[in-house]
């Protein structure tokens, strides 16, 4: 009885040292990254640099939620530096199936902004990987669009009619502004070539040419009038199927209206069969090849990354429009 009690001792210490913040790895935002510092008593102090300007805070040890969750609550570090986040603010961090993640809450308990640790420190690779891997998929452009008619988007290139394309996503400070030049290939010209400024819609990708003049800042662009939707045709996995395997703290879903974000989140529930309630849900999933309703929604169970999606997309959603 002795050995078993020690041994539960070691593993509940164990347990809890997995859990603290660790101070040797990066802390992701979804625009940058942070590094941490133990500063004694469990409390942790959170500093980066954007745009010229230090950032830091300090994240004041609370209590122990359960093995695996600590509890912390938000304040300012050096007065001469900017703390973009709420002194008071509740936070979790937690670590789940590989995730090791810190939480924000606000007033109202609800989750706003998740940080992750990354073994990259460079945020403007990590901003352009994030938002890469939400445009990647098959596409079809609209009938009276004069773009070619088949676009499939991959990592390293978009095909058009079978030929790829070279892309650049444009950031600023190396955060991702919501533009994309597709590059000039010899002897291959199409109307794609240029800038665009990419809308994500429920349908697909909504784009919209620009372009700079001498008047026009270098990460601006003043608007052509020419639009094209690319509509999203993955048929084996729908709209928003990443949501169900990559962190959406980048906020680039904020772009969405409520409609779109509502079925986002419901996305989710989808792809575990979920039976759903609401006509318009049952009516819009029911039209999706891949959705398959379970027996029963009492053995649905969502992973912890999707667990957190929804939350954030919660959290969207309750914001007013503007």
């Amino acid at each position: 009885m002795k050995k078993t009690a020690i041994s539960l001792l070691l593993l509940c210490g164990s347990i809890i040292a997995m859990a603290q913040i660790d101070n040797r790895g990066h802390w992701y935002d979804g625009n940058i990254t942070y590094s941490a510092e133990d500063i004694g008593n469990k409390n942790v102090k959170m500093s980066a640099m954007n745009e010229g300007e230090e950032l830091e805070f300090i994240l004041r040890y609370s209590h122990e939620e359960s093995p695996g969750t600590e509890v912390y609550t938000v304040a300012n570090g050096n007065p001469d530096h900017l703390n973009v986040h709420e002194v008071g603010t509740t936070v979790r961090h937690q670590k789940a199936e590989g995730w090791d993640v810190i939480c924000f809450y606000d007033s109202e308990n609800r989750l706003k902004t998740v940080m992750s640790k990354e073994s990259e420190w460079d945020a403007e690779k990590l901003n352009k990987a994030r938002w890469t891997n939400q445009l990647i998929g098959e596409y079809i452009s609209e009938e009276e669009s004069e773009f070619e008619k088949q676009i499939h988007w991959e990592w390293n290139g978009v095909a058009i009619n079978g030929i790829i394309y070279p892309y650049k996503i444009v950031t600023f400070n190396g955060g991702i502004t919501g533009h994309i030049t597709i590059e000039h290939v010899e002897g291959a010209p199409n109307e794609m070539e240029g800038t665009w400024e990419v809308q994500p819609t429920l349908e697909g990708l909504l784009f919209s040419a620009v372009y700079t003049d001498d008047d026009t800042m270098p990460w601006q662009w003043a608007p052509t009038g020419f639009e094209c939707l690319l509509r999203e045709v993955n048929p084996g996995v729908g709209r928003f199927f990443y949501a169900s395997s990559t962190l959406l703290n980048d906020k680039q879903f904020a772009r969405l209206d409520k409609p779109s974000l509502r079925i986002m989140r419901n996305a989710i529930l989808a792809r575990h069969g979920y039976r759903f309630q609401s006509k318009d849900l049952q009516d819009y999933f029911s039209a999706e090849p891949w959705y398959k309703p379970a027996a029963s929604n009492d053995n649905i169970r969502l992973s912890f990354i999707e667990q957190l999606n929804m939350q954030l997309i919660s959290w969207e959603e309750a914001q007013n429009d503007e």
